[in-house]
């Protein structure tokens, strides 16, 4: 309720309420056919005064406040829009450009395709690369025990008579025939053990007409990054003819190539003479076997060479098979001596066979390679006399070494112990 300033009470409900019953009267007066003013309108309302303004712009103001209040109201009741989600392949077509993407989000885009690409790519070649390995490292495990189960126990069985004696009577391994079922270019077996623990590795090694064939081929004749060891095919190593004697001499110096792998299978393991100072104590020597007999070999030398050397350092060992004298041997074994990382007292003599594990290393880049150079144990040696070592204080590295460690040199005129006679 409210009260003007005549102290009337008026309702703006009872003011409308007042206006309909005179619009009803008069309408019922013109019905019946008489004037607007004629109309019988009651007293009560006839007399009320109206509104004041005041009051009427106060309603028509509540009016307008509550329309607002309740378009509020509406407006919080009523639900936010959802985005509708969008599907998988829309997700997937967004990572590509659209049309309407600007030039950053495009080369955006671009950019982490080409990467997801790379990575994918790269995971790829990494997974077949060690998955490749495993496949390989299992075979060669299998040839091992194979190996193993008919091999006789190792031993240096080198006889009073020599090797090469033409009248000494050749008979095949047992072992030596099962792996030559498998392959026939099958031409020894390899170990490099471990003082007191597990060898190293138990592979086998073959000859074919050329040092390319077995690059990327395994023993069992399928691909494989690993590839196999391999004897150089200019090499004569217990070459026996059909009246079991030996058909030719054997060569001076075995050469035996091998891979580097990442997973220190093949001749990846051979890095740890260079890595590590106790490495050479614990795997001073090597066991060969041919298809006929088994040798021993204690190392004396391991260094790295420059493939590609035209300088005065170059020592291309691996091509040396044979002697044409003393003073070539010893020139020969000396030379590995200045070169070699740890120096042992081992003594080598004119006569002495020799054996070359060549690998690949990463000190040189492609160019570097590891080189152990061993000489047969004689009949009735100790194969480990004379093994323990100490690391060399004046190694000479290739000269590609020194062009990056400016800093080192190697002094020719240091005292060196050379092997031989006193004037070699």
């Amino acid at each position: 309720m409210s009260e003007n300033n005549n102290g009337t009470n008026y309702s703006i409900d009872s003011e409308a309420a007042a206006r309909a019953e005179k619009i009803k009267a008069i309408r019922k007066a013109v019905n019946s056919g008489k004037r607007p003013e004629d109309a019988e309108i009651p007293e009560s309302v006839r007399n009320r005064e109206p509104l004041p303004p005041v009051y009427r712009v106060r309603k028509d103001s509540v009016n307008r406040n509550h329309a607002k209040s309740q378009s509020a109201v509406n407006h919080k009741k009523k639900k936010p829009v959802r985005k509708k989600k969008k599907t998988f392949g829309q997700k997937l077509r967004g990572l590509f450009p659209e049309k309407g993407d600007g030039v950053l989000e495009s080369t955006r885009k671009v950019v982490f395709l080409i990467s997801i690409v790379a990575i994918i790519v790269c995971g790829y070649m990494v997974g077949d690369y060690y998955l490749d390995l495993w496949r390989n490292g299992m075979r060669n495990n299998e040839i091992a025990e194979l190996h193993s189960v008919y091999t006789p126990p190792i031993a240096n069985t080198k006889d009073d008579t020599g090797e090469n004696n033409p009248e000494r009577y050749y008979e095949k391994l047992v072992s030596a025939q099962k792996l030559l079922d498998i392959n026939p270019d099958y031409v020894g077996f390899i170990t490099l053990p471990t003082v007191d623990g597990k060898p190293v590795f138990e592979l086998p090694v073959v000859r074919a007409e050329d040092n390319m064939k077995y690059l990327d081929i395994s023993f069992t004749g399928g691909e494989s990054r690993a590839g196999t060891l391999f004897m150089d095919y200019r090499n004569h190593f217990d070459d026996v003819g059909a009246d079991h004697h030996l058909s030719v001499k054997n060569s001076d110096n075995l050469v035996i190539y091998g891979h580097n792998m990442a997973d220190d299978s093949m001749f990846g393991a051979l890095k740890y003479y260079y890595r590590n100072n106790d490495y050479y104590d614990k795997h001073p020597i090597i066991y060969l076997e041919s298809r006929y007999d088994t040798y021993v070999y204690k190392i004396f030398a391991a260094f790295i060479v420059d493939a590609d050397d035209n300088s005065e350092t170059k020592f291309d060992c691996w091509n040396k098979f044979d002697f044409e004298n003393e003073e070539d041997f010893y020139n020969f074994v000396n030379e590995a001596k200045r070169r070699t990382l740890r120096t042992n007292n081992i003594d080598v003599k004119y006569g002495d066979q020799l054996l070359t594990l060549s690998t690949c290393n990463t000190l040189l880049g492609d160019r570097g390679r590891l080189i152990l150079l061993a000489r047969q144990v004689r009949a009735g040696e100790d194969p480990y006399e004379g093994t323990e070592s100490q690391a060399n204080p004046n190694i000479k590295f290739p000269s590609l070494y020194y062009q990056t460690r400016t800093n080192e040199k190697y002094d020719p005129n240091a005292e060196f112990e050379p092997y031989g006679p006193e004037n070699k």
